[in-house]
């Protein structure tokens, strides 16, 4: 069977959806008629139909879009149906009313040659170096990147990644007709400038599939990434998941965990592991660091997530200067779940979510000079990078940056920005997650003093707020993460562990 990608658009009633009142009628043996169907899907059952291939998988058609029940029981089942399609048409129109079948991409010939017009010849003779000789010849031109994958509608709405990225083969109809496998990828006309195997996108989900091609061969990986320390590569491709994903539109706010979800479930496959909120067991300390482009984030109106995942934010996604294998766990996590909304939909969305940790940690206020040496400690006050200047400082002068910061904000009308200045909260919590000891230098060689007792660390970890309490004990939200940042202390606040439940 084929499975079709493509985008509803902004009238889902266009789209012919299946829904309780209709179901009985489209499930007549002699079926109905194509003719009621938007192009898009019409399309796509002549393109299947011209394959040889009898069933077609449309989320539209085949979900009872108005039963809460039969959508979440799909939506569990929705990894299978694209990774076991024989093929997934991807349509690349903005809307459902928009046909694909037709003359796309095929680029003319120059009469003189069998290659595409948009290739400009140039007759050049050559020198040949040190020699009054040379040849004559054509050298040929061509606007670089004359396209651009990304730049696609279907690769700019969240829903299609996983409905892409899981499929063995993909036959995208965009601005060109492209043909993506295992093997290979290739279009339809035109010399290509560049690799798409250098492409981002293409280059993931590529690695995505090697995995889960090893998966079926292989069984369980269980045994293989269980040494997270050793095998970071695995969760880093779940990082450049997320970026991919959460850089994409979605229509409908509470779709932000069922529309990653067949991927979320494929990759608990390949790592038996627990899947948190977008977040992993195994993984967790270095799955909280994510950050955004800015340090303003914007949040749904209603709940979704905690504010410890990347599901909690409206904004691209990214993990920055990520902490190098070979650093010291600070933190340590005591208490962590993710319940979902229902069992049908495991990797759907969440009901609850809890998170105790315990690091070393220390409050800071954005306060004046006068008050700074309350909070200085356990910083070392005679440890100096430049005269006159505590690490802390330094620190603290990043994070008023990072309040400084402007961030564009959509008010619903694409074409418009807003912009929202965040400010950091005056008090805060600096909870240090990882850490990585540096050599020290010495005052003969650098004409700064340092205690004997002095430690250079630099650290990867959280900042915090208090965020009121829950049974009577505090409770703390994520402001935002920080990455590489130099710090001096003692082992004494290195071994204190202060504990935090963040909601």
């Amino acid at each position: 069977y084929v499975a079709l990608s493509y985008c509803w658009g902004r009238k889902p009633e266009e789209n012919y959806m299946t829904n309780v009142a209709s179901f009985r009628a489209r499930t007549d043996p002699d079926g109905f008629p194509r003719s009621g169907l938007p192009a898009t899907i019409r399309d796509a059952v002549t393109v299947t139909e011209s394959l040889g291939i009898k069933y077609i998988w449309v989320d539209a058609l085949c979900m009872i879009q108005d039963d809460i029940v039969d959508k979440h029981s799909e939506l569990g089942k929705m990894s299978q149906y694209y990774r076991n399609s024989f093929l997934t048409i991807a349509a690349s129109t903005p809307s459902c009313t928009t046909g694909f079948v037709g003359t796309v991409g095929r680029c003319e010939k120059h009469l003189d040659s069998p290659l595409p017009r948009d290739v400009v010849p140039f007759d050049v003779f050559a020198h040949l170096q040190d020699k009054d000789e040379g040849r004559a010849g054509k050298v040929y031109v061509r606007e670089e990147n004359i396209y651009r994958l990304h730049e696609e509608p279907i690769n700019k709405r969240a829903w299609t990644l996983q409905e892409c990225i899981l499929a063995p083969r993909v036959l995208l109809f965009g601005s060109r007709v492209i043909w993506f496998c295992q093997h290979m990828t290739h279009s339809d006309g035109g010399v290509e400038d560049w690799s798409f195997g250098q492409n981002e996108l293409e280059r993931t989900r590529r690695e995505f599939q090697i995995e889960l091609n090893k998966l079926d061969k292989e069984g369980s990986n269980a045994n293989k990434w269980a040494d997270t320390t050793s095998n970071q590569d695995i969760y880093d491709l779940w990082h450049r998941l997320v970026g991919e994903y959460s850089s994409r539109a979605l229509s409908w706010p509470a779709d932000k965990f069922p529309a990653i979800s067949a991927v979320a479930a494929e990759f608990s496959k390949l790592t038996s592991d627990e899947y948190l909120a977008g977040l992993w067991r195994s993984n967790l300390p270095r799955d909280l660091l994510w950050t955004t482009p800015e340090a303003a984030t914007h949040r749904p109106n209603t709940w979704r997530a905690p504010s410890w995942s990347w599901a909690s934010v409206e904004d691209a996604v990214f993990y920055n200067q990520p902490p190098p294998k070979n650093v010291t766990l600070l933190a340590a996590v005591l208490e962590v779940d993710a319940v979902p909304l229902t069992d049908m939909a495991p990797f759907g969305e969440v009901a609850r979510c809890n998170l105790v940790l315990t690091a070393p940690s220390f409050p800071m206020k954005l306060t004046d000079e006068a008050d700074r040496e309350e909070y200085s400690k356990p910083w070392l006050k005679d440890f100096k990078f430049k005269p006159g200047r505590t690490e802390r400082e330094m620190l603290l002068e990043s994070l008023k940056l990072e309040a400084l910061k402007q961030v564009g904000t959509s008010d619903g009308n694409a074409d418009e920005d807003v912009k929202k200045e965040f400010r950091l909260p005056n008090e805060m919590f600096v909870v240090c997650i990882y850490g990585k000891r540096n050599e020290l230098f010495r005052s003969n060689d650098t004409g700064v003093d340092l205690e004997d007792t002095a430690q250079e660390w630099t650290m990867w970890g959280l900042i915090l707020k208090k965020a009121g309490e829950e049974s009577g004990e505090q409770v703390f939200e994520r402001v935002l993460s920080f990455s590489q940042v130099m710090v001096g202390c003692d082992d004494a606040f290195l071994s204190r562990r202060e504990q935090f439940r963040i909601i």
